[in-house]
């Protein structure tokens, strides 16, 4: 018994139905489209919506800056070299006070969120492009 059926084993060949593979590649790159479609969708809406908040921001980073008095020390520096030559070490810290920290790590946080939306919603939009 155990020859015939090694021996139906050896006869037996196994054909698959020709169109299967391709179905199921067919499937896989209609998934692959479109989760890369879905994910570029999320990542432009992502990018749009730090865009519109980083114009707001910008607006009143710009407001602080010159509130705080950031432009005339700076303008200082242009104008009394003498003077700050001597005292350099107060006028830095005079600078680095008058800096809007909160505002300028926000901005720039949203301009790298929005840079980098923007970049991955290309790749992504553009990686389907290319498998057509």
């Amino acid at each position: 018994m155990e020859q015939s059926i090694k021996k139906l084993f050896k006869q037996a060949v196994y054909h698959p139905e020709s169109r299967l593979s391709g179905d199921i590649w067919r499937i896989v790159c209609e998934r692959e489209k479109r989760a890369s479609l879905i994910s570029s969708w999320i990542y432009g809406t992502i990018g749009v919506v730090s865009f519109a908040i980083f114009i707001p921001v910008v607006n009143s980073l710009m407001v602080q800056f010159s509130q705080s008095g950031f432009y005339q020390y700076l303008s200082l520096a242009f104008s009394d070299l003498g003077s700050i030559s001597m005292y350099w070490q107060e006028f830095m810290s005079s600078l680095a006070e008058a800096i809007p920290t909160t505002s300028l790590i926000f901005a720039l946080l949203l301009l790298f969120i929005f840079l980098v939306s923007l970049k991955r919603a290309f790749v992504n939009f553009k990686s389907p492009l290319l498998s057509i």
